[in-house]
């Protein structure tokens, strides 16, 4: 058998299908600046602020208040 195992997942790992397939969209027609006041900035945005939310539901807490986001800035 040989199957190959990673071990630098500090550095990157694998995304799982079923976000990739969630992710597509922003990789490749909506992928504006979420901080822009410009359509592609704003559907940005909703993405993320719905993806917030969706984490939050499924962790039982508050999107704004027990899960913040952290970007780049």
């Amino acid at each position: 058998m040989n199957k190959k195992i990673y071990f630098d997942y500090a550095s990157t790992t694998p995304v799982d299908k079923k976000v990739l397939e969630e992710m597509i969209p922003y990789f490749d027609e909506k992928y504006g600046n979420p901080s822009s006041i410009h359509k592609f900035g704003q559907e940005a945005l909703v993405a993320i602020d719905g993806a917030r939310e969706r984490i939050a539901e499924f962790l039982n807490c508050e999107a704004e208040e027990e899960f913040p986001y952290f970007s780049s800035k």
